[in-house]
């Protein structure tokens, strides 16, 4: 029944909702402005670049774009370096590249930009025209360079400010015909697993003895002791490529592909492994020893009960004779 009492609850929890609206107003305001504020960025691309240059090529040409999302003027300092591998991650080194290396696989020697310094409006965009030139002393194979784009930011130059030196990379990985080697090599296999676990990822350990960089491809298989595979992944699905000369670890997740009785014995890791551009593969495999702890721990459970149940059921009659009780025995009455 609407009561007196039931009216005032609904106005006093009304005026509650609506004090809470309007305070949320103001804050919602506020938020819109920074919204519309938010700085995209500058940005450089491609990131990556892959050219082959022919031995009767003059030079390769290739644009980059240089685009200012900021509403900021921006200027850019443009130069070319040489690039490394960062030891088995395979992360990009730029500083403290052996000088040998670079010698050898370096391309920034052969690299020239139209220019040095670009100066964007905020809005703005720009193609800048890179050459490769093919002189005598590039030698056939794999070389490896970088247009690194440096940010001056003309905004931040006056006052008490933190200026963070940007730098944006485009990597250019080019293949000289005529004298590659291509190779790749499976030098170690490391599953995670143990006695007691099935292996869920596998680390790789690879080794590229070529002159060119190759993108490693494959798939590990973990099969049961009958030989019928259990878990599966693929490998390198990122596609990321190694430099030559260098080692890099892959790290390949499994998945189960089906159901199979956990049998205690030999599992086996195997991997086919190939490199891009070629269709045979490579085998290598190791061993890894599993019991499923759990399967047998139930197991054992199993028979104990069986055992108790079955020594009960031996018990029975004895308690049945002990519960019924004898007949009594009728007294013979010997009469006078």
């Amino acid at each position: 029944m609407f009561t007196a009492a039931s009216a005032a609850n609904i106005r006093r929890w009304a005026a509650v909702l609506l004090g809470l609206l309007v305070a949320s107003l103001p804050s919602v305001a506020a938020a819109a402005p920074s919204a519309r504020n938010t700085s995209g960025g500058i940005s450089l691309s491609p990131f990556l670049q892959q050219l082959s240059l022919k031995p009767g090529d003059v030079d390769k040409t290739f644009t980059l774009i240089l685009s200012n999302h900021t509403k900021a003027l921006q200027e850019l300092d443009l130069k070319s370096q040489d690039f490394g591998s960062l030891n088995d991650t395979g992360g990009i080194l730029l500083e403290g590249v052996k000088s040998s290396y670079a010698q050898r696989y370096g391309l920034a020697s052969w690299l020239s930009l139209e220019t040095d310094t670009v100066v964007l409006q905020p809005g703005e965009s720009r193609h800048i025209l890179v050459t490769i030139n093919n002189r005598p002393d590039l030698a056939p194979g794999g070389h490896y360079g970088a247009v690194v784009a440096s940010v001056n930011s003309l905004s931040d130059q006056t006052g008490n400010h933190v200026v963070i030196n940007q730098q944006l990379l485009s990597l250019v990985l080019l293949d000289k015909v005529g004298g590659e080697h291509y190779d790749l090599k499976l030098v170690g296999i490391e599953p995670n697993g143990n006695w007691f676990k099935y292996p869920s990822v596998v680390k790789l350990h690879f080794q590229n003895p070529g002159n060119v960089h190759v993108v490693p491809r494959g798939l590990v298989k973990l099969k049961s002791p009958t030989g019928k595979v259990i878990a599966q992944g693929i490998i390198n699905s990122e596609s990321a490529f190694m430099l030559p000369q260098t080692f890099r670890d892959i790290y390949v997740p499994l998945t189960k592909v089906g159901s199979s009785l956990p049998l205690p014995g030999l599992y086996s890791v195997e991997v086919d492994y190939r490199y891009d551009g070629l269709s045979r593969y490579a085998n290598k495999s190791v061993y890894v020893r599993f019991i499923d702890l759990g399967l047998y721990l139930l197991l054992a459970l199993v028979l104990v009960l069986a055992w108790r149940f079955r020594k009960h059921l031996r018990e029975l009659p004895r308690k049945f004779k002990k519960s019924v009780p004898k007949p009594a025995t009728k007294k013979s009455h010997k009469t006078e």
